[in-house]
């Protein structure tokens, strides 16, 4: 079969593999959609140790199981289910946790083995293009389920980054029905998309103050600003993964009594409720798909800073 290798740090290659085989509660998944990650471009870019060559990555999919014809989302995370954090309901901050294009083979290829029980039915009608959506969607449902834990009723939201993440996260309040909405990006054309996909308000920076404010980019200066821009007492989602330095301001943190929450992938009912946002979205001209065979060069353009979609994904040849 066809797969794209992280071979070696800063090098991917298209190669003929041979087709993985299914271990005992694990099936194959024929890969229809798999979207490229911000993290897997940035784990390649910086030679992240998280993600170690030799290694098929792929974490964002959709497809059909071989054995049953079904056509499924794949939920990446795999939990222990027998620590103290699972027995308590927290599976995605699992110490033992596994995610599949991560620690395992994943979908940038033609076939994947996969746990039967991460496999989600995809709802009749919804692409595989959709479907590939579900991880970051679940992503931005569990981030807005945090923030509405901390504040009920917010009345101004803001983010930060309109990547995938950030798009989804603002188009996740909007379909909760937050009216003020606002995301903040130095690109004009995610700006642009973010504008198409619905979102009311696209700046380069945010202004004034805000209940909440979501950091879907992550760096020391992006995580200031989330908090610097908060109304007393609101709350900062901190969900960007770009480099380890907070960059917060304490002193000014404590005396406005502010809060932030880190926020790390999802849990089961947040993958389900995904699908139903996904089904409610409208046109998504943000969403490019280009052949698993024009991947290697794709992956290549989007590390240089190729920002003419918001989400990238690899189909079949």
């Amino acid at each position: 079969m066809q797969a794209m290798v992280y071979s070696a740090p800063l090098t991917l290659e298209l190669a003929d593999i041979e087709e993985p085989v299914a271990a005992q509660g694990e099936v194959l998944v024929e890969v229809e959609a798999v979207g490229i990650c911000g993290s897997e471009l940035e784990g390649v870019k910086t030679r992240s140790p998280f993600r170690v060559p030799p290694l098929i990555m792929g974490h964002e999919f959709a497809g059909r199981r071989v054995d049953t014809g079904e056509r499924v989302a794949v939920n990446p995370l795999i939990a222990c289910g027998s620590c103290d954090l699972c027995l308590r309901g927290a599976r995605n901050i699992c110490r033992n946790r596994r995610l599949i294009g991560i620690q395992q083979s994943g979908a940038f290829a033609d076939l994947v083995a996969v746990p039967a029980d991460r496999c989600i039915p995809l709802p009749d009608g919804m692409t595989a293009e959709h479907g590939a959506l579900t991880e970051p969607v679940a992503n931005a449902v569990h981030a807005w389920r945090l923030a509405l834990s901390q504040d009920p009723g917010p009345t101004r939201v803001g983010v930060i980054g309109a990547g995938t993440l950030g798009l989804v996260t603002a188009l996740v309040a909007l379909q909760s029905g937050m009216v003020d909405v606002e995301i903040a990006d130095l690109s004009e054309a995610r700006l642009a998309f973010a504008r198409d996909a619905g979102v009311p308000t696209t700046r380069q920076s945010l202004q004034g103050e805000y209940d909440v404010i979501f950091d879907a980019v992550g760096t020391a200066g992006t995580r200031a600003t989330s908090v610097e821009l908060l109304r007393p007492g609101g709350t900062a989602i901190w969900i960007g993964l770009h480099e380890p330095d907070a960059g917060l301001d304490s002193q000014a943190f404590i005396r406005s009594e502010k809060r932030v929450l880190a926020t790390f992938t999802y849990l089961e009912r947040d993958f389900s409720a995904a699908l139903d946002v996904i089904a409610s979205l409208g046109p998504t001209p943000w969403i490019r798909s280009i052949p698993l065979s024009a991947g290697v060069k794709t992956f290549e353009s989007l590390m240089a800073g190729d920002d003419s979609a918001t989400k990238t994904l690899l189909v079949p040849r």
